[in-house]
C-alpha cells in the first residue's frame, strides 16, 4: 500500500482529524455482527496502521466490549458526531484499525480480504478475488 504523502482523514463533522505518517499495513472488510451494527451495513471497511504512526486531534469517545475472539475490543468515535473512526485491542498490541470511510482520499483504500464471513448475511456480495476468512485471519 505504498503511496506518496501522508494518509489523512476525519469524522463526519470535522471535529476529529487524523494523520498517518507511515503506510497502511493491511486492509479489509470485516463482516462481524458488531461491525454490521456499528456501520449499518454488511461490513466495515478498515485499514491497519502502527499506533505510533497515527496522530489524532479532537475528542474521541471510546467504548469497549468483549469481542467474539474473547479479547476486549475498543472502538473510538468522534465525541461530537459519533462517527466510528478507530479500533484497538490489547491483543493487537501496537496496531490500530482505522475506518476507510473516513479517508480524505478514498482512492487510497483497496480491500485485501474479507473477514468474519461466517457472520455475513446470506445475501452479501463478496469481491471474488479476495481471500475470505471465516473469522480473523492468522496473525503473522
Amino acid at each position: 500500500m505504498e503511496h506518496q504523502g501522508k494518509i489523512t482523514g476525519g469524522c463526519f463533522c470535522g471535529h476529529v482529524r487524523y494523520e498517518v505518517a507511515g503506510n497502511m499495513l493491511n486492509t479489509g472488510l470485516c463482516h462481524c455482527v458488531d461491525c454490521q451494527r456499528l456501520t449499518g451495513g454488511t461490513a466495515w471497511p478498515f485499514f491497519v496502521v502502527f499506533h505510533s504512526d497515527l496522530k489524532v486531534t479532537g475528542d474521541i469517545v471510546e467504548f469497549s466490549r468483549t469481542g467474539a475472539s474473547g479479547h476486549e475490543v475498543y472502538m473510538g468515535s468522534c465525541a461530537v458526531c459519533g462517527s466510528r473512526l478507530f479500533g484497538r485491542s490489547e491483543h493487537w498490541g501496537k496496531i490500530r484499525t482505522v475506518s476507510a470511510s473516513s479517508l480524505d482520499d478514498p482512492s487510497l483504500f483497496t480491500p485485501k480480504m474479507h473477514l468474519w464471513v461466517a457472520h455475513a448475511p446470506s445475501w452479501t456480495t463478496f469481491i471474488q478475488d479476495l481471500p475470505k476468512f471465516e473469522h480473523n485471519p492468522p496473525m503473522k
